[in-house]
């Protein structure tokens, strides 16, 4: 099989190109970007990051006003990219254009990140996808960056444990309290002896406000002992919504001298 492949890229390159600009880069699976990429913003590596959900923070706060105002089940969450730019185009390529290829060096950099951390975990579960958009795209993208996690560290990959039982509105399209409701009840577990007294680590695409992972985490932790995330990207949430704050204190300053002058 290995022969194989490697016969398959000789005849078909395709570990040649910069995943997020498509530039020839000389050494894919050392590093599967290239230096100018490097430069760019959207690796998550601000000095200080949210100690819960891994969100870049402007000062040494520790937690982001989200994690300190809403509680979050999971122990802690982590992902090497934030979403945007050349990070948004490749998640949309690989979830929604079937480019099922990106999978390996996509779960290869979030391995990378997990060895940073130093995650500790004994299985591995995808979030699940309901069965009608499973049957839409044909494959869980989470699933996919998950196996080629469990490759990397020789842990096993259940997909059979956790399962979505509810179609849901997509998250995308809600605002933060909708989205935590969203998801209620809309995911069960199998076989909960499996996970009894273990460490997991749940896997997905991307996080914006956690809500999916902590609506996992809530069924998972009633058997097992810990639940870590990991996402390839996630959204910066706190600057946007401090964009949005000082956007209204501005509309509201405006107002008031408009009144004062009245």
């Amino acid at each position: 099989m290995k022969l194989f492949k490697k016969i398959l890229n000789l005849l078909f390159p395709r570990k040649i190109k910069c995943i997020f600009c498509g530039r020839d880069i000389t050494n894919f699976d050392e590093k599967p970007y290239c230096s100018d990429c490097e430069k760019e913003g959207f690796f998550n590596n601000s000095e200080f990051r949210c100690k819960c959900c891994d969100t870049p923070l402007p000062v040494n706060e520790g937690y982001c006003y989200h994690c300190k105002t809403s509680h979050k089940d999971f122990n802690k969450a982590t992902a090497p990219f934030i979403y945007t730019g050349n990070i948004k185009k490749i998640v949309i390529n690989f979830k929604s254009n079937n480019a099922k290829y990106l999978a390996e060096p996509m779960g290869k950099l979030m391995a990378e990140r997990l060895k940073h951390e130093d995650f500790n975990f004994d299985i591995i579960l995808p979030v699940p996808l309901s069965s009608k958009s499973l049957k839409k795209r044909d494959y869980n993208q989470s699933e996919l960056l998950a196996n080629e996690i469990s490759k990397i560290f020789d842990k096993p990959l259940r997909t059979d444990i956790l399962c979505k039982i509810k179609e849901t509105h997509h998250q995308k399209e809600l605002g933060f309290s909708d989205r935590q409701n969203n998801l209620r009840d809309a995911f069960n577990i199998n076989s909960p002896k499996d996970i009894k007294g273990k460490k997991i680590l749940l896997v997905d695409d991307i996080m914006t406000t956690g809500a999916t992972a902590n609506q996992c985490t809530k069924i998972l932790k009633k058997y097992c002992d810990e639940v870590y995330v990991v996402t390839f990207a996630r959204r910066d949430i706190n600057n946007r919504e401090k964009q949005l704050f000082s956007l209204k204190n501005l509309l509201k300053s405006t107002k008031k001298k408009k009144q004062e002058l009245h």
